[in-house]
């Protein structure tokens, strides 16, 4: 069995946390944040959280995710999108977003070919939810 590590080795940089704009957040990540903070629904959007369009995401701060402080706050229940970055569908279908987040995350195997990557990942997507 294929594992994560193969292609990724977080380096607890913050880099995939900096950005104007966050992931969206689906429902069992906000029940899972706001049980990790001990705060309600309410509380929750009200400190952290804003509506993006019909997405929910995290508010910013200064540039980077509100939670992202010398690490990030809710890495225990950080939503599934975060815990699957940067092994992302999205490399599979375009190079150019292979090379875009390989320059960006200094975690991600930037040694392996194109193809072997997309191969490796391929399985591993095929092995179900990946959490890195």
């Amino acid at each position: 069995m294929i594992s994560p590590g193969e292609l990724f080795t977080c380096q607890r940089c913050g880099s995939c946390c900096q950005g104007e704009t966050t992931v969206s957040l689906d429902e069992d990540d906000l029940r899972r944040m706001g049980e990790a903070l001990g705060l309600s629904r309410e509380e929750l959007f009200s400190r952290y959280l804003r509506r993006n369009g019909a997405s929910v995401q995290m508010k910013t701060v200064d540039g980077h995710c509100i939670f992202y402080q010398q690490g990030c706050l809710v890495h225990r229940a950080r939503p599934r999108r975060c815990a699957q970055w940067p092994l992302h569908p999205a490399i599979l279908k375009d190079e150019s977003n292979y090379s875009a987040i390989t320059t960006s995350c200094p975690g991600l195997r930037g040694d392996l070919p194109y193809e072997r990557f997309c191969r490796i990942l391929d399985e591993l997507l095929r092995q179900g939810d990946i959490v890195c």
